[in-house]
């Protein structure tokens, strides 16, 4: 039996289902991933700014942007073991790189700020390099905590799901905000660099300064004795990753969905065959209608399990996004398929650090260390490999295709190009991502089962080890043993002082 510098009473104890999470904490929590939603929904306009605006060659900047999913690979999964092995400081273990959203948003604006004066080598340079720090330096480190500060701000499994749901409704509300009003300003700006460097400042600086609100407002409480914790090691890693099949599920999951909502060719569609990219926004007010779903997905776990929800889900999103090679410019055809398309990628959006987890739990049951961060990385890093694919499968489409960004009117070929690269390879990644979830409720139903053992486990460590000895694992690597009623949480002296 093992533990790991990762808390352990969520297995440990019975909920207290009486106590309800107050709904400040709730808001103060789901305040970083508003933000991060922000930055991605402003990304997936990347690709139209730099051929449109910079008049940059599509297939180009799709090849530079696959290219840094390479790196990016590096990145998550250094991110995901830099969680794992640092130290406990006086504001927890995971709660520090929150404070990645601010080089998020830095970045972010540099990236739409790239100065007309360059040439074009220098233009190319500018967006990889800016893109890159985004994605594979601080967006790494922000989503790689994610899993490890849930489970040592909340206790249980119940309350993991009730402060996904709640962000998933304030991250739909920001979303809601952002999605009216960029594609508006969009249109505004045209093809303008200066233009758009003005409007992205506008996103970016109240974004930045919510997406600091959790850092600053929730604390680890459920921290372990440092005296009992050990970093993790390489070792640790690689035995996670051979060992459990089913992170890699929920990884391939997280790719595919990655993959078919990062095209960026939507407002491509919008603005060509639609005729109107403003009207994108009003597509996107739609995510309003599936904010109350969000509220009773607790309720919704309880009998259903999240890869049922996911499986549905994407088949939901399936038939949005084949519906795009029809409707053409009807607006009532676009607006059911956008929100089909929505309903297709919430679940996974929202839910994903409950099954990495729930994943952390197999690799206790196993005798290996949870590391809740590395599966955030893993994860993470299937995440960015999608972004990445989509969007060099997007540009070698429409450069096939004959797309122009300089034109005002595109030719057929090319229309179909982006029809392609909105509707009809979505909608096959989509049964592709309900297939996986398919196969994965078998993990899901084994859960329960699961759990207990590593309960049994722990009790059966402690009146063997001893509270806070050192018990070996299955690995051969001595752990020491922790149980809920041997943590004794450590003061948290909230944000930094000046």
């Amino acid at each position: 039996m093992t533990t790991t510098s990762e808390p352990q009473s969520p297995l440990g104890s019975t909920p207290d289902r009486s106590n309800r999470i107050p709904f400040g904490r709730l808001l103060a929590w789901s305040s970083s991933h508003a933000s991060q939603a922000g930055s991605v929904i402003v990304l997936t306009y990347f690709t139209i700014y730099c051929t449109d605006t910079l008049g940059l060659a599509p297939a180009i900047v799709g090849g530079l942007l696959l290219a840094s999913k390479i790196v990016d690979a590096v990145g998550v999964l250094f991110a995901g073991w830099l969680v794992d092995a640092s130290p406990e400081t006086r504001w927890g273990k995971a709660r520090p790189y929150d404070l990645a959203i601010v080089g998020i948003w830095i970045f972010t604006a540099m990236l739409f700020s790239t100065p007309g004066g360059l040439g074009e080598v220098g233009k190319y340079a500018w967006v990889f390099v800016t893109y890159l720090l985004v994605t594979a330096v601080f967006s790494p480190l922000f989503l790689a905590n994610q899993p490890l500060y849930l489970t040592r701000a909340f206790a249980d499994r119940d309350a993991y799901t009730k402060a996904s749901s709640a962000s998933g409704v304030v991250i739909g509300v920001v979303s809601l905000v952002i999605g009216i009003t960029f594609p508006v300003l969009v249109g505004q700006a045209g093809k303008s660099t200066t233009a758009w460097s003005h409007m992205i400042l506008v996103f970016a600086i109240p974004l930045a300064l919510i997406g600091l609100i959790r850092f600053f407002t929730v604390r680890e409480t459920n921290r372990p004795d440092p005296e009992t914790t050990q970093r993790a090691t390489l070792r640790d890693i690689t035995t996670v990753l051979r060992s459990n099949p089913y992170l890699w599920s929920v990884s391939a999951i997280q790719f595919v969905i990655a993959v078919l909502g990062n095209f960026g060719a939507l407002a491509y569609y919008y603005r060509y065959i639609v005729g109107n990219v403003g009207l994108l926004g009003i597509a996107g007010a739609l995510a309003i209608v599936i904010l109350p779903v969000m509220v009773f997905f607790p309720r919704i776990i309880k009998r259903y399990s999240i890869s049922a929800i996911i499986m549905v889900s994407s088949v939901l999103g399936a038939i949005g996004f084949a519906m795009y090679s029809f409707a053409g410019a009807n607006i009532p055809l676009l607006l059911v398929a956008a929100l089909f398309t929505a309903a297709g990628s919430t679940p996974i959006a929202f839910l994903l650090p409950v099954l990495v987890i729930d994943n952390a739990t197999y690799n206790e049951s196993l005798g290996n260390r949870r590391l809740e961060s590395v599966g955030g990385g893993i994860t993470s890093f299937a995440q960015n490999l999608g972004v990445g694919v989509a969007a060099g499968v997007g540009g070698i489409v429409l450069s096939i295709a004959g797309y122009d960004g300089t034109r005002s009117v595109q030719t057929p070929s090319a229309t179909l190009g982006i029809i392609a690269v909105n509707s009809w390879i979505p909608a096959a990644l989509s049964i592709v991502a309900a297939v996986i979830a398919w196969r994965y409720q078998r993990f899901e139903r084994e859960l329960p089962v699961i759990t207990a053992s590593v309960m049994v486990q722990r009790e059966r460590a402690a009146k063997e080890y001893g509270v806070g000895a050192v018990a070996p694992t299955a690995s051969g690597i001595a752990t020491p043993v922790a149980t809920a009623d041997s943590e004794t949480p450590l003061p948290d002296d909230g944000p930094p002082r000046a």
